[in-house]
């Protein structure tokens, strides 16, 4: 237990603890000190009679009125922070006391008396929880490394449901794993297994596909303010310093600029500048923060970071993840951890207050034509392509509904291009209904839209933020995703939200920042890095002798005049693959060191 919770060591280096009942259940934790920095806050925790023992990583922000309810019901607590209380929650109330969680949580409980372990992931799906159903038990673990070093997971086999995922869109939506037999919580549920392996499931939170909206304009964006605003203001309770993300758009500083308004001192905040001019957002961030008037800190990343950064990017990706804005945020991270050890980020609001605008514009703009044939949408698309604009919409023609069409939009490597560089590609699941939208309506199209990114694209952009923060160190919290914050977002038309006419999303949050700041940026950038020309620079050599140079990935052969084809287009210009060979590169980078790995401490347990 103690060699696989070392590889944890950077998510908890502050403390580490190990629990067992007789015989049935071994927890492990190892601790990053945030609230009662005593060792009252040490876990795993358990009650004094020894019946209900707790891991938990993640915060829990509305624990003092829980509190207070526990005490009025006779509990007494030995500490000040959140993880006794959600201990006491649980043992009280059950798996009811998780809906009452407002945090981001993966949590491991267990019932020494009925001999029954509870594991739950957050509503948002913020902190990752992977789980291992073996012949021999159950694993659990923060890290998928974890569960591939474990004893029991000696005869893994690659899980082609996984892979098809990956090889796609760069990175594995929960349910699914890399491995048969593994799986990723989905947010909001919760599994339970007995000592004799009897185990069911549930959800305590579900995103809503088609909602009820009741609010919209001044309304909408004042309930919208007031949720916000509470967030952060719930979210910056910590014993350790604490600090902000500040990029160029509009979510971050939002964040930032209510940091600052119920702080009694400058908040320290912190970007990452690009040497490029199609990504760097130096400029708008900087006038946030001379508005604002917060303490601001600026690193600028360049070409030789790649490199540099390379191995500490495989290393913290201990799954298959193919997002390259994990250079920035591995930066950004290691710049913030020198000052602090939290830190509150903007992520969340593209995804709940339509801010992607320029897919959802163009996908509701024409949601109307998937009501007809592809054969007719193909003699319209014949009589439009010669106008301004209509380069973007070919593909409307090509697909049987807007499910297939955004597909497409999130995947990175293409379908044309991954069957043929992988013959042997997997299809993908059938039990996946990430894409499984058939409608044409605008207003029902556009919910589902939302839901589609916040189900999906924002489970990358936590994971990419998870890996990278938490490799220094670092917990981020994320207002935006806050349970409030959710549940008003679903209450707001989306039309309030995103003007078709002019492209512009996020207005409550755009309506909510004006308050603070006369600047305002027009469109966010990105937070990425010019992975094109790294690919054509310094990772061009990666790339020949880690992916050309091998017969296959992940078990799947390749076809090399394919991968050869799909290599050169890139380098000579003639199409951007960066996206692509990052899947490729990054999964031969993950694979060799996961094999290391796996290998190096089958041997400490055989040799223990």
């Amino acid at each position: 237990m103690a060699a696989l919770t070392r590889l944890m060591h950077r998510r908890g280096p502050d403390d580490e603890g190990f629990w067992r009942d007789d015989r049935h259940c071994i927890l492990g934790f190892r601790r990053l000190s945030i609230l009662d920095l005593s060792s009252a806050g040490h876990q795993p925790m358990h009650t004094p009679d020894g019946r209900y023992a707790l891991v938990m990583n993640g915060e829990v922000y509305n624990f003092k009125e829980m509190r207070t309810e526990l005490e009025q019901r006779g509990v007494r607590f030995r500490s000040n922070g959140d993880t006794e209380v959600v201990l006491y929650a649980l043992a009280e109330w059950g798996i009811k006391a998780l809906q009452r969680f407002n945090g981001m949580f993966a949590l491991g409980f267990y019932d020494n008396q009925d001999k029954r372990l509870l594991l739950a992931r957050d509503f948002a799906g913020i902190k990752p929880l992977y789980v291992f159903q073996s012949l021999q038990g159950v694993v659990f673990a923060s890290q998928y490394n974890q569960i591939t070093a474990h004893p029991w997971a000696s005869q893994l086999k690659y899980s082609q449901d996984g892979l098809a995922q990956f090889l796609r869109f760069g990175y594995i939506p929960a349910p699914y794993a890399a491995h048969e037999g593994v799986s990723m919580l989905e947010p909001g549920t919760w599994f339970e297994v007995g000592a004799g392996g009897n185990a069911r499931q549930g959800r305590f939170f579900d995103f809503p596909i088609n909602p009820d909206p009741d609010l919209s304009a001044a309304d909408a964006y004042e309930a919208v303010d007031a949720a916000v605003t509470q967030a952060v203001k719930r979210q910056m309770v910590s014993d350790v310093p604490i600090g902000a993300f500040l990029s160029g758009g509009i979510d971050s500083p939002l964040v930032t600029a209510k940091m600052q308004a119920v702080s009694n001192q400058p908040v320290t905040a912190f970007t990452i500048g690009m040497n490029d001019s199609d990504l760097d957002e130096t400029v708008d961030a900087l006038q946030y923060a001379k508005e604002l008037q917060v303490e601001h800190i600026l690193q600028n990343v360049t070409e030789n970071d790649a490199l540099i950064l390379l191995d500490d990017v495989v290393n913290a990706c201990t799954e298959p993840f193919a997002d390259y804005s994990i250079f920035p945020t591995l930066l950004v991270s290691r710049l913030a951890r020198q000052r602090a050890t939290v830190m509150l980020s903007g992520d969340g609001g593209d995804e709940l207050f339509w801010g992607y605008s320029g897919r959802f514009k163009s996908v509701l703009l024409h949601a109307d034509l998937f009501k007809y044939p592809k054969w007719m949408r193909s003699v319209y698309w014949h009589a439009q392509k010669y106008l301004p604009n209509a380069r973007n919409l070919w593909s409307i023609q090509n697909y049987a509904t807007i499910g297939e069409w955004y597909q497409d939009r999130h995947s990175h490597l293409s379908e044309g291009w991954a069957r043929s560089i992988f013959q042997g590609l997997p299809p993908m699941p059938r039990s996946s209904r990430l894409f499984a939208y058939d409608g044409h309506r605008q207003d029902p199209t556009a919910d589902w839209l939302r839901w589609n990114e916040f189900t999906g694209h924002l489970s990358r952009v936590l994971l990419k933020v998870d890996r990278g923060s938490m490799y220094n160190s670092l917990e981020v919290r994320v207002p935006l995703l806050d349970k409030d914050v959710i549940q008003t977002a679903c209450r707001v038309d989306w039309r309030s939200c995103l003007n078709l006419q002019t492209g512009e999303g996020k207005i409550p949050l755009r309506k909510s920042l004006s308050q603070h700041t006369h600047h305002q940026s027009v469109e966010k950038k990105g937070f990425s890095v010019p992975m094109d020309k790294w690919m054509r620079g310094p990772l061009r050599k990666w790339f020949e002798e880690k992916v050309i140079g091998q017969k296959g990935l992940f078990e799947l052969e390749f076809d090399q005049k394919a991968l050869r084809r799909f290599f050169n287009a890139h380098i000579q210009g003639q199409a951007d693959n960066s996206w692509g060979m990052w899947i490729l590169l990054s999964a031969a980078l993950w694979q060799e060191k996961n094999d290391a790995t796996v290998e190096s401490l089958r041997r400490f347990h055989r040799q223990n």
